[in-house]
């Protein structure tokens, strides 16, 4: 066969080499492949190699089949495609326009090559991160951090341990996370979507371009488990699964796999009881497709427990067997049944049963969706205020403090609080003004029944902070500092904070670490 030599390979090897790159049972052919030349089953391979995020493998098809006719123009446009997966995106778009291509990937590839072309990276042996914005290197070191945590949870969990390094691009604002990511503005409002796995590669948006931040290590660590089991299945699992295997395994890199916040384990105990669950059916093609935040809320409770009931029944190793499974060509039930030992119906049911028997001391907890920075004001207050007699309060304990009058407002927003002890906007208002009388002990206990309601939430762990320093208590306040900058990095008053019971404390590493955020953040770096 004509140029089989200079290949290194027989069209028998090419046939065997894409049936393994789509996942097809061994022996089975590829889809449409016989009849076709050598170089029209080297394109056929180069793109199912990129399909299934196989990135060094596709490199090594288009590399030959350019050696074999550098001016192959399908050739080229391949590579165009793979320069794009290999992070190369500038070459990309010239390799595309070169070609003429019009279409909605060349667009893609350009409005990508735009939005990273001032990119800055740092790396470690497994990662590498990207940023544009300069505040943004403030979450480099930590974002490497997580994610060799990340690598070394999955590599126990699932078996992952991929070759070279994982790519972290980190958006600076929403507009240019949506330009690259193919969602749009209105689906993150929605959904809260703020991070995404896709072409190969982690996305996240800055917790700058948001409110009040957000648990942004676990967002990235969630990508990463995307990217194993998007990788481990050949792209074959089911939304999902995908999203219930990252659900519970977000929080592995610190020890916190299946992890529940109190406002969606309560929303889910709702859903359960009004018989009003997400089809899992419904949450394709994108969780972040659904029509609301609850619906993404719920979607996300319901299939990491499902991940979670099924991992505590069937032992450690249960989510690794399904997604090996599945990369073995089952089907997304089958895959589950193998697991489970019976049949998808029954492990439905008796996960339905095992969910409704979950603690529920978040019942009164309220949902706090994400909100952009460009949405709102960084002092607003999350939540809402259900109970009119409260609002009435607030609004009255709002107008005392705008006159200075704080001991009076405490005395209202005290009022408020009585009536709506689970309203975080309440809770974050009271706290403040205890703070503000040096009445800490009242303000830790109002913070504190708070961060039970809502851990993620940042307001709160301010207060603490804040709280436990007054009280003297620098190791305490240390520790809540660091959850709020887990949530927004980017807090001022936090980073202050922190600096304060870290001198407090007598920990000079710690301090020094401090006093450089904040030069970075006050634009005084050297």
């Amino acid at each position: 066969m004509r140029g089989a030599k200079r290949w290194g390979w027989a069209v028998a090897g090419l046939l065997a080499l894409a049936t393994a790159a789509v996942g097809a049972p061994q022996g089975a052919a590829p889809r449409e492949v016989y009849g076709r030349s050598e170089a029209e089953l080297g394109l056929y391979l180069g793109n199912e190699l990129l399909a299934t995020w196989r990135v060094p493998e596709a490199r090594a098809v288009v590399d030959r089949l350019l050696a074999e006719n550098p001016r192959s123009a399908p050739a080229r446009a391949l590579e165009g495609h793979v320069l794009f997966f290999e992070g190369r995106y500038a070459e990309a778009r010239g390799r595309l326009k070169e070609l003429g291509a019009k279409n909605a990937f060349a667009d893609l590839v350009a409005a990508t090559a735009e939005a990273t072309k001032g990119f800055r990276s740092r790396h470690s042996e497994h990662f590498e991160v990207f940023w544009a914005h300069p505040k943004d290197e403030l979450l480099a070191g930590a974002a490497l951090e997580a994610l060799e945590a990340a690598r070394a949870a999955l590599a126990r969990e699932l078996g992952f341990e991929p070759p070279g390094r994982v790519r972290l691009e980190i958006y600076p604002t929403v507009a240019a996370f949506t330009a690259v990511s193919t969602l749009t503005r209105k689906e993150v409002e929605t959904s809260g979507t703020i991070g995404l796995c896709k072409f190969d590669r982690l996305m996240i948006t800055s917790p700058r371009a948001t409110l009040w931040g957000y648990r942004w290590r676990d967002t990235v660590s969630h990508e990463y488990v995307h990217l194993a089991v998007y990788r481990l299945t050949g792209g074959t699992a089911p939304i999902w699964i995908h999203e219930g295997v990252a659900k519970y395994l977000e929080g592995a890199w610190r020890g916190g796999a299946g992890e529940l916040e109190p406002a969606s384990r309560a929303l889910l105990a709702q859903r359960l009881k009004a018989g009003t669950l997400i089809p899992l059916a419904a949450m394709s093609p994108s969780v972040a497709k659904l029509p609301t935040a609850e619906d993404t809320a719920v979607a996300f409770a319901q299939v990491g427990t499902m991940m979670g009931f099924l991992e505590a029944e069937r032992g450690p190793g249960a989510l690794r067997r399904l997604v090996e499974g599945l990369g073995r060509g089952l089907g997304d039930r089958e895959a589950l049944e193998a697991v489970w030992g019976g049949s998808f119906a029954a492990f439905e049911a008796t996960w339905r049963r095992w969910a409704e028997t979950l603690p529920a001391e978040g019942e009164a907890a309220q949902l706090i969706a994400l909100k952009l920075a460009d949405q709102g004001k960084a002092e607003e207050d999350p939540g809402v205020i259900p109970d009119p007699e409260a609002r009435d309060f607030a609004r009255l304990g709002d107008l005392l403090r705008a006159r200075g009058r704080g001991p009076a407002a405490a005395v209202e927003y005290g009022k408020a609080y009585a009536r709506a002890p689970a309203a975080p906007g309440i809770a974050s208002r009271y706290a403040l003004t205890l703070l503000e009388a040096g009445r800490w002990a009242e303000a830790a206990a109002v913070a504190e029944a708070g961060l039970r309601l809502y851990p993620d939430l940042g307001v709160l762990w301010h207060r603490k902070g804040d709280a436990a320093l007054g009280l003297g208590r620098a190791a305490e306040a240390a520790a809540a500092y660091r959850e709020l900058l887990e949530i927004n990095p980017f807090h001022l008053p936090g980073r202050r904070g922190l600096l304060a019971a870290a001198r407090a404390a007598k920990d000079p590493t710690e301090a020094a670490a401090q006093e450089a955020a904040l030069k970075v953040l006050e634009g005084n770096r050297p």
